[in-house]
């Protein structure tokens, strides 16, 4: 018994003694929080409705348990072990990709956020927004970039780039290139899965099968990646040998293909499971008149089709449907 308590404590005073701090974490992400929380307590102090209260407590648990994995992600000892098994590195990848951004989109942070910046510096920020946005070619750009395909890219990019076996061995040559491939995961995990399960007036689509689209496109990806790494021969990444090869347990052939499950199970499932999520939710707004599928998957198909779409006065628009078109 005393020799359990001995490693218990061994093991316990490594998870505490071996956290760092992230100082390019701290800033791009911890500024933000900062100044989240900064609002929320002040939002809290003037909203007297019980509802609406009710309501920013149930985000703020969302946002805590964001912040939590985010930290997990960021400053715990998982980005050291990271560098020596493959397992932990799909671990750190899943965390800042697919666990923390939902918890983050769910707790709808960004008017507590605003908030909680300070009055001139927030201003300051509106006045080169509008700015910006007034020039055609950035906000024309700004469109393109901010559309749901783009961020259908960007996650599919940030997982299939960084692990193809060379820009893999290249990151893990210098902290300063795993920090890119850090944020890379953690911003394009939070513009997919903002396209996702954002409810918002703020979200770009109302399409629910082209929502599906980016939402399945995603889960195929993750699985597809999984398949290759786990059914390979070889172990594909050389850095776990000369990184800290010194300190594993276990073949770089079988750490892959553990990785490989891992991706497989909590990076395709939770996108497979938001997928159906849309599709019920599509069903229900059939039933409800709100929506027509049929309608939906022919605009999808043909292009053809102005969906409906709520105005903001709680009238939708009808759909129309042509297939046979007159010739101009």
């Amino acid at each position: 018994m005393s020799m359990v308590l001995v490693k218990a404590s061994s093991l316990l005073g490594y998870i505490v003694d071996n956290w760092h701090i992230d100082w390019y974490a701290l800033i791009l992400c911890g500024l933000p929080v900062a100044a989240y929380w900064r609002g929320h307590v002040r939002r809290m102090r003037t909203q007297m409705t019980p509802e609406i209260r009710a309501g920013y407590e149930r985000r703020s648990v969302a946002m805590l348990i964001a912040n939590f994995l985010m930290v997990a992600g960021f400053f715990s000892p998982i980005p050291d072990w990271a560098m020596v098994y493959q397992w932990v590195h799909m671990i750190w990848h899943l965390d800042l990709m697919v666990f923390a951004p939902p918890f983050l989109i769910i707790a709808d942070p960004w008017s507590e956020m605003t908030e909680g910046v300070p009055a001139r510096l927030m201003e300051w920020l509106r006045i080169r927004y509008r700015s910006l946005a007034s020039h055609e070619r950035i906000a024309s750009t700004a469109r393109i970039v901010s559309s749901p395909w783009a961020a259908v890219i960007a996650f599919d990019g940030a997982m299939w780039i960084w692990h193809v076996p060379g820009p893999f061995d290249w990151a893990m040559q210098s902290s300063g290139r795993m920090e890119l491939m850090m944020f890379s995961f953690f911003f394009a995990g939070v513009f997919m899965w903002y396209v996702a399960i954002d409810q918002g007036r703020r979200r770009y689509h109302e399409n629910s099968i082209l929502r599906f689209a980016h939402i399945a496109s995603v889960s195929m990806s993750c699985m597809l990646l999984a398949i290759f790494l786990g059914l390979s021969s070889g172990a594909w990444y050389s850095a776990f040998n000369w990184a800290m090869g010194s300190y594993r347990t276990m073949s770089l052939l079988a750490d892959q293909q553990i990785a490989a499950g891992i991706l497989w199970v909590f990076g395709a499932v939770p996108w497979f499971i938001a997928g159906v999520v849309v599709l019920r939710d599509a069903i229900s707004d059939e039933e409800q008149g709100t929506n027509n599928i049929s309608d939906t998957f022919r605009s999808f198909v043909l292009r053809r089709v102005r969906v409906a779409r709520p105005t903001g006065l709680g009238v939708t628009r009808s759909s129309s449907y042509d297939s046979n078109p007159e010739p101009q």
